[in-house]
């Protein structure tokens, strides 16, 4: 992608940007970039298949898909700051350092993620994630990823 997009934008542009597709594709819409950091969102549908066996009756987001859907924003981040050529290049996890889960996703909430850059060294980047919901803080993920040649 030559001209990175400017944000707000939604699926098609995040499609554009990372290799992520349905089911996997956790980032529903890009809010803002701005001084290292993106704010993305993950409407969480009702009728996300996951929810059938996590559990009935009782349905949360898995850890690890929120820990995916921060893992995406840091690719998104480094997509749209143009430390990658996203023709030839993707961001792929090397490590979950640090995660704290603090209360349950639940069907219908928007998952509001924020990604910044702890640190980076050659194509290894450091991450530092929080993710909210209405607000309140549901998660916390340190995590690292490199670039990785297709």
């Amino acid at each position: 992608m030559s001209e990175k997009p400017v944000p707000p934008f939604g699926p098609q542009i995040i499609k554009q940007c990372i290799p992520h597709r349905d089911p996997m594709l956790m980032i529903t819409k890009v809010v803002s970039l701005a001084d290292g950091i993106i704010d993305i969102e993950n409407h969480v549908s009702e009728d996300a298949p996951f929810f059938a066996g996590h559990f009935p009756g009782n349905p949360i987001m898995p850890g690890v898909l929120i820990t995916e859907t921060c893992a995406q924003g840091g690719a998104m981040l480094i997509e749209l700051s143009g430390f990658i050529d996203g023709a030839t290049e993707f961001m792929a996890f090397t490590g979950i350092d640090k995660a704290k889960f603090r209360r349950p996703v639940k069907p219908n909430d928007t998952l509001c993620v924020q990604v910044k850059i702890a640190k980076q060294r050659g194509p290894l980047y450091k991450f530092e994630s929080v993710a909210k919901v209405d607000g309140d803080i549901v998660a916390t993920v340190d995590f690292s990823a490199s670039i990785m040649k297709f």
